[in-house]
């Protein structure tokens, strides 16, 4: 029965599609990070060999075209196992209108220029790449209309690819806040269109007594546009919109993977750099008071991730071969690591004799002082591959 299972992750194949030609054109193709939530667990798919489920969109409006390709399919009665039903298990990311005759599709291309962002315009830049200045717009789009709802629905079906334990959110909730990136490109017949790059939902939480805390929920660049900066300037753009709001306390994250930790402490780390106030000899001596004041004031940048920034920054000018000041920047992130652990001795505690309480203190600062060591090993390559980027950035 192997030759009718399928990886469900490379069974999948998605586009954005620009002009006629991407339609059987197979660079044009990208595919899952992972299927786990629709195709269950083992992200297989049974009962087909050769399979191919194709998920077209048109690159602006996103209209989408379905197609399940396969050479063959299981028998059910000779085997007693009928193959698995994709349309089924599809149905409640997709919308019911979706096209599976190509050539209605490929006419759906023809109104593509018609299509215009939702929301207010909040930034533009220019990205050179390979040679080519490519224009982008971020939109931030506040008030819920239906028209939006179903434009969204769309857009967010992608982050069951590519963020794990993600959902798709209720944008009837009026605290929900999206940001959506735009590329804009000329088709064949030379009309301006806007193809979605990514895009960020934010979720403004009260904050006693009149303010509010948004928090980042999810953050997304599509893979046709990955590997460019891309992310950075969606996040930069989530600070610019909220920088004037004198209701907003910081801005928060919600369960950041790795690597967009690593993109959110690239922007920190480098805005902190272009602070008016910022002087690294002052920072060396741990007077950075006033560039954080300035750094906040200008970022909303929570507490705890102006810790990491300050850390980053540090790690960069220590010189580490000079085994005191590096043991010195060592103990300084440890301190911080070791906020969590620290703790009043307990009621048991209190109530023992004397001896024997020390030595439980003394047993479990060994415990804390290996786990802060593993901890720090695990974080300073993190902070070097920041470091790296930024050195990169600045030198440019």
């Amino acid at each position: 029965m192997e030759q009718y299972i399928v990886s469900s992750n490379s069974a999948l194949e998605l586009k954005l599609v620009r002009k006629p030609s991407d339609i059987n054109d197979p660079k044009a193709a990208f595919y899952p990070d992972m299927t786990y939530q629709v195709f269950g667990n083992m992200e297989k798919i049974f009962g087909y060999k050769d399979l191919v489920v194709k998920m077209y969109y048109t690159a602006c409006s996103l209209k989408l075209y379905i197609n399940i390709n396969y050479s063959s399919k299981v028998d059910s009665e000779k085997f007693g196992m009928n193959p698995d039903n994709i349309m089924e298990k599809l149905k409640d990311y997709i919308t019911p209108n979706f096209h599976s005759n190509i050539d209605v599709f490929e006419k759906c291309l023809e109104d593509e220029p018609s299509f215009k962002p939702y929301g207010n315009q909040l930034d533009q830049f220019v990205l050179n790449h390979n040679e080519e200045n490519k224009k982008f717009e971020v939109y931030v789009i506040e008030d819920e209309n239906t028209e939006f709802k179903e434009y969204f629905n769309q857009l967010q079906t992608f982050v069951l690819w590519y963020i794990d334990s993600s959902n798709i959110i209720d944008f009837d909730d009026s605290k929900w806040k999206i940001f959506i990136m735009y590329e804009i490109f000329k088709n064949e017949n030379g009309d301006l269109c806007y193809t979605p790059v990514g895009y960020s939902t934010i979720y403004e939480y009260y904050a006693y007594p009149d303010k509010i805390r948004p928090r980042i929920s999810q953050m997304l660049i599509l893979p046709p546009f990955q590997r460019k900066g891309l992310c950075a300037k969606l996040l930069n753009s989530v600070y610019k919109h909220y920088a004037t709001k004198s209701d907003v306390i910081d801005i928060t994250v919600e369960s950041p993977n790795d690597e967009f930790q690593l993109v959110r402490d690239f922007v920190d780390v480098t805005n902190f750099y272009n602070l008016k106030t910022f002087d690294e000899e002052k920072f060396k001596k741990l007077h950075y008071q006033e560039m954080v004041k300035e750094f906040k004031n200008l970022y909303k940048v929570n507490q705890k991730q102006v810790r990491r920034v300050i850390e980053i920054i540090l790690l960069k000018i220590t010189n580490r071969q000079n085994k005191d000041e590096y043991e010195k920047y060592k103990k300084f992130v440890k301190t911080r690591l070791n906020w969590p652990f620290q703790k009043k001795p307990t009621k048991l505690m209190l109530a023992m004799p004397a001896e024997e309480a020390e030595k439980i203190q003394k047993g479990d600062s060994l415990v804390k002082l290996e786990d802060l060591d593993i901890e720090y090993n695990e974080l300073e390559p993190s902070y070097d591959k920041v470091i790296k980027r930024v050195e990169v950035s600045l030198s440019v």
